[in-house]
């Protein structure tokens, strides 16, 4: 764990993973969503950077893969025991990236200690939660 940041909250994690079906798709919402760097791995995983985080949108095994369904707009998954959170600069500009890159905007939100937080789907539905201040 590191030090306390924006509000008093922080949790230092090394990096997350999120497995998908379709990876330059859901590469492409979360570098637009979190104004992230790509790095293209051979094995055609996409890894994402920001000055704070590090996604890895890794290639989805073939026998899960063939149990998924990929609905359009996205249904919620969100029977998930995991919820992760990431820190944006711009909460509204993060939105409209969100609804820009085929995520869904669950208009959830609240705010605590002067952050907003506010829930979105990702292109797969897996649920996330955007955190920063509103412009």
């Amino acid at each position: 764990m590191s030090g306390p940041g924006p509000g008093g909250y922080s949790l230092a994690i090394a990096a997350l993973i999120i497995f998908s079906v379709d990876v330059r798709r859901l590469a492409a919402f979360y570098q637009a969503v979190l104004d992230a760097r790509p790095t293209y791995e051979p094995s055609g995983d996409i890894r994402l950077f920001t000055d704070r985080e590090e996604i890895l949108i890794h290639s989805m095994p073939a026998p899960m893969a063939r149990t998924i369904e990929i609905r359009t707009p996205p249904a919620p998954r969100d029977g998930s025991a995991i919820k992760p959170a990431v820190d944006v600069g711009s909460l509204d500009a993060a939105l409209q990236a969100v609804r820009a890159s085929g995520g869904v905007d669950t208009g959830r939100s609240f705010t605590i200690d002067g952050l907003t937080r506010h829930d979105v789907l990702d292109p797969d539905g897996n649920v996330i939660q955007l955190r920063g201040r509103s412009s």
